[in-house]
């Protein structure tokens, strides 16, 4: 149930059943890591590629193939404010411009906290088939304990949905309604609208040995109560604590068992006292099988209190799972998701739980601890110690009202719709790029920079404080005054991705918080894409990479074309680039014969870089003695 390679497990997660392929996916995240979001489209392509630890390889053609295919059908909903800033020079990044939308929880002081996926799979001689990931963690790189549900079933031929799976269709059909920045393009509408409609006709089949699910969805509309039953008892395991949520859990639902983290227990001992907490309370233990960086959690993750509801730069050291157990007689319920035991969570911040029911003697407490199983084996209990809180804690941490401020104004930067106008100036490909957008008032106290993502933050420009109205809607057409311009910038450093530092100094304490928003890029040419992939392809052999793996389509292994490729130098006489052309040519014809819509982005392919002398050049020697017989019988079979 819990696990140390999570980012792995996510992309196994959302790779397609066999013979399927992706029609769309739709994500959603607290805090996100664009190079995160980058590599997902490998899942859908079955592309293969992997370090001895068994997380992916960020092979650059077998990444530029994947976005390719995949980019615009993937979508991800994320905190307004939340994205990390990545490494500079990041071409691909253009790739996942149009996939990322931040939103914003509608009641005041909540966050968007649900970590979910709903896939949609699709296969010309099967039924449809979706796929739900309810996971704790959100989409960046850190590693860390933590639970993913994978619900999965196929779309049936039915009049009246499964009402158990309403909770989905309200969250896809509510992501445009939080949305800050810019309004949902009507085909991701029609395709949330299509998947919120379809996924109540799918009977998901809960993991053995649960008998049935709920969903439960927290933040969208009105007010609700808790869904976790009274009497019996319970465990939670949460990184973050509230001291009157515990309290409650122990005197209406019988909590016997709490799993957290030092801190959080010292912050319930500060508040309502130690004796709101459990009989038993565990941490995880020192050896618990986690390497050094295992520890290494994201610099922006989960609100430090229930009453900072905004994301802190809070490292965690270890444990990030969310779970909820409940007996009552022979039953038990567990619940999975992104909620944690505080008011935020259950009480304003958009949040989804999903209750897995069975029988205690399969899934209740002692069997989610391992307790009747062999004392040999490791067991999530062999990872635990038992945590004593002291009778008095410690001092107070540090004042996080600077934070809580820090990240207050980044929502609200983060809110703004921010206009990105670019211009050529010279006919070295050298581009201005101008920032407009309506900004609201900056403290006097805080200092604002912002750069594009493509750049280092050396070439950040610093915004002076300035009040604005917010009533009045900055578009392309009549910006505003401009907020910063950036002169002299290379073509593939033109991005949508806009950097922001703030930094706020009172007095001695000083907060300081980095974070991505997303503008509207105008002026940019409309061929940039295919630009930017004659960058990528830096010489034949990178085109050829490219052109295996369109044409070996899923389930290529992007280490055996390393493995394969040879010099020049040692290459028989019947190669191109290295590669025995008789290969290439096998290739091709099986395509021509099984797939010939991979013959179709083959010659997209070579079109587009014999455009110009440049992309001529990129093209291996004797590819068009091939090439051209084949493309020639392909426009035959059309024909």
């Amino acid at each position: 149930m819990l696990g140390t390679r999570e980012r792995t497990l996510l992309l196994e997660s959302l790779r397609p059943p066999a013979g399927y392929r992706l029609r769309r996916a739709v994500g959603t995240s607290f805090t996100l890591d664009l190079m995160a979001l980058l590599t997902a489209p490998l899942a859908f392509t079955f592309f293969d590629a992997h370090d001895e630890d068994g997380a992916p390889l960020p092979d650059p053609v077998a990444l530029l193939e994947a976005l390719r295919r995949h980019a615009e059908r993937v979508t991800l909903f994320c905190q307004a404010g939340a994205i990390g800033v990545p490494r500079p020079d990041q071409r691909l990044l253009a790739y996942i411009e149009g996939s990322v939308i931040e939103v914003q929880a509608k009641r005041e002081g909540g966050i968007f906290h649900p970590k979910v996926w709903v896939l949609n799979f699709e296969s010309e001689e099967r039924p449809t088939i979706y796929r739900v990931l309810c996971l704790s963690r959100n989409l960046t790189f850190a590693r860390a304990w933590d639970t993913c549900l994978r619900l999965e079933g196929r779309l049936a031929q039915r009049e009246l949905g499964y009402s158990k799976n309403k909770p989905f269709a309200d969250l896809l059909l509510a992501l445009p309604g939080l949305a800050t920045r810019r309004p949902i393009n009507d085909e991701l509408q029609e395709d949330l609208e299509r998947m919120a409609y379809e996924v109540r006709m799918v009977d998901f089949e809960p993991p053995r040995p649960f008998k049935n699910f709920h969903v439960h969805n927290f933040g969208l509309r009105g007010r609700r109560g808790w869904p976790f039953p009274r009497g019996g008892r319970s465990l939670v395991i949460s990184p973050y604590l509230t001291g009157s949520t515990v309290r409650d859990l122990v005197r209406d639902h019988g909590l016997e068992v709490l799993i957290s983290r030092p801190e959080a227990f010292e912050d319930v001992v500060r508040g309502p006292g130690r004796e709101a907490l459990p009989q038993k309370c565990y941490v995880l233990s020192p050896g618990a099988g986690l390497d050094a960086r295992d520890t290494d959690e994201e610099e922006e993750e989960e609100p430090p209190d229930a009453t900072a509801q905004v994301e802190g730069e809070v490292e965690l050291s270890g444990l990030h799972a969310k779970l909820f157990l409940f007996e009552n007689g022979r039953e038990a319920r567990l619940f999975t998701g992104s909620a944690n035991a505080t008011v935020a969570a259950l009480r304003v911040n958009v949040e989804m739980l999903v209750e897995l029911v069975g029988k205690k003697k399969d899934c209740g407490i002692d069997a989610l601890l391992g307790l009747a199983e062999d004392p040999k084996l490791e067991t999530l209990r062999s990872l635990l110690r038992e945590y004593d809180p002291p009778e008095s804690p410690g001092p107070e941490p540090c004042d996080r009202e600077p934070e809580t401020r820090v990240d207050w104004i980044a929502r609200l930067l983060a809110a703004v719709p921010l206009t990105a106008m670019v211009q050529q100036v010279d006919e070295e490909q050298r581009w201005d790029m101008t920032l407009f957008g309506e900004l609201p008032e900056i403290p006097a106290a805080a200092e604002v920079k912002v750069w594009p993502a493509t750049l280092p933050s050396e070439a950040a420009s610093r915004i002076d404080g300035r009040k604005q109205a917010w009533d009045q809607p900055v578009g392309p057409a009549r910006p505003a005054d401009p907020i910063a311009t950036f002169r002299d910038m290379s073509f593939e450093a033109l991005t949508a991705f806009l950097a922001f530092e703030v930094t706020l100094r009172e007095g001695r304490q000083n907060a300081r918080k980095r974070f991505v928003v997303t503008a509207e890029l105008v002026g940019a040419p409309e061929n940039r894409k295919e630009r930017l992939l004659r960058s990528l392809l830096v010489d034949p052999g990178r085109v050829l990479q490219l052109l295996f793996l369109i044409l070996a389509g899923e389930g290529a292994d992007v280490s055996a074309f390393e493995q394969a490729a040879r010099s020049d130098s040692t290459a028989p006489r019947s190669s191109i680039g290295g590669w025995d052309q008789s290969a290439l040519l096998e290739a091709l014809l099986r395509c021509l014969s099984r797939n010939p819509q991979r013959i179709d982005d083959v010659a997209r392919l070579i079109s587009d870089l014999d455009r110009t002398p440049e992309g001529t050049k990129l093209l291996p020697k004797g590819l068009k003695d091939i090439w051209e017989p084949v493309w020639a019988v392909r426009e035959t079979l059309r024909s």
